[in-house]
């Protein structure tokens, strides 16, 4: 165990795809394009959901994006108190805690995050953590982390970021700590993790 992790929030601490999935493929419905749930799902994890947006508009280039993004966030918002943790996730956090560790968010969602935390009862496990809200670079960049560690007095070597992207991994070791990818499905092929899991409780072993 390292002393200190750094988690990502959409599809590692959260299914968030259960609902992000399927809020692509709406925003698509909307203007009569069908893209199946499985390949909205593998490009949002195997990249991100901006580069899923893109790709799909390259392929559909009928599609007004900016539209097809407006209804994707209509969707989300519909349906964003339905999602719920892995499974793992609340014990994961509770040991490190219990064995002297902290737990630091690091995520692009908005304050939501904090209030599905909140909801599930695992926001009592984080020492701190930053959001969009904060307004930093988004991931790889470090910057989050390199602040997060030097408020809390982190040091990086000792230190973890959880993620299920590799842009959650590069972004650890940017920031010069070790890179811990959750990939439940087996789908991230460009990525270089010092630990790789299918499961949360695997993170303790």
């Amino acid at each position: 165990m390292y002393q200190t992790y750094f988690w990502d929030f959409d599809g590692t601490l959260f299914d968030s795809y259960a609902v992000m999935a399927p809020a692509l493929v709406y925003g698509f419905k909307r203007q009569q394009v069908e893209v199946s749930k499985d390949l909205a799902y593998q490009l949002m994890r195997q990249k991100s959901r901006g580069e899923a947006f893109k790709s799909l508009g390259k392929q559909w280039p009928q599609v007004d994006l900016k539209k097809a993004y407006a209804d994707y966030k209509s969707y989300e918002r519909a349906h964003l108190q339905s999602l719920q943790p892995f499974n793992g996730a609340k014990e994961v956090l509770a040991a490190i805690v219990a064995a002297g560790g902290q737990n630091f968010l690091l995520t692009h969602r908005n304050d939501e995050a904090w209030q599905l935390l909140a909801k599930a009862n695992l926001k009592q496990y984080f020492t701190g953590g930053v959001s969009g809200a904060d307004n930093f670079a988004r991931k790889p960049n470090p910057a989050s982390l390199k602040y997060l560690c030097e408020k809390y007095q982190v040091n990086p070597a000792r230190a973890a970021m959880v993620g299920d992207r590799t842009l959650d991994i590069e972004a650890g070791h940017n920031a010069g700590m070790a890179g811990i990818l959750f990939d439940p499905d087996d789908l991230i092929e460009d990525c270089e993790p010092d630990l790789r899991v299918t499961n949360l409780s695997a993170i303790l072993v």
